[in-house]
């Protein structure tokens, strides 16, 4: 039961965002507003962790430390640069198809998980504890940080 309070609240935020990003309107969705990202580009940058992270689910359950740790740099901008170019979709229809089916592959996953999976096995890196319910609150903290920017600037261009 405790998966499922995860993906529960997973979802719950996930829908908080394409809430958020859906209420963009065309004008503004090729402007920049978290450094040089825009609406698309959070778009496509979630749309790559939801694949990594299903790739990295066998290695959280393991207890190994999943293989993007190791491209780690500040803030993760290697990786986030290349997951923007990847998946970034010039189309807007399709990009949010593509987030939604996304988050039903990364659901899909979560649940394929056997309901005695240990949600806290650890692997180390740096010091520091990695686990499966850490990086379920990762991606929670992540895509509630990207809710309430979409707000700040849809609040900020109200304003103009």
């Amino acid at each position: 039961m405790e998966l499922e309070a995860l993906i529960v609240e997973f979802n719950r935020v996930r829908d908080e965002l394409i809430e958020a990003i859906s209420s963009v309107p065309p004008g503004l969705r090729d402007e920049a507003f978290v450094g040089d990202w825009d609406v698309k580009d959070i778009v496509a940058h979630t749309v790559g962790w939801d694949y990594t992270n299903i790739e990295a689910l066998p290695d959280f359950r393991s207890g190994r430390l999943p293989a993007f740790f190791a491209r780690y740099d500040a803030d993760w901008a290697t990786i986030n640069a290349g997951l923007v170019a990847r998946y970034r979709l010039a189309d807007w229809d399709a990009s949010l198809a593509t987030l939604r089916d996304s988050q039903g592959a990364f659901v899909d996953a979560m649940r394929r998980l056997r309901d005695d999976t240990d949600l806290d096995t650890v692997a180390m890196w740096g010091g520091r504890r990695i686990t499966l319910r850490g990086m379920m609150g990762a991606v929670s903290r992540d895509e509630s940080e990207h809710v309430a920017q979409v707000r700040a600037f849809l609040s900020k261009r109200a304003h103009w």
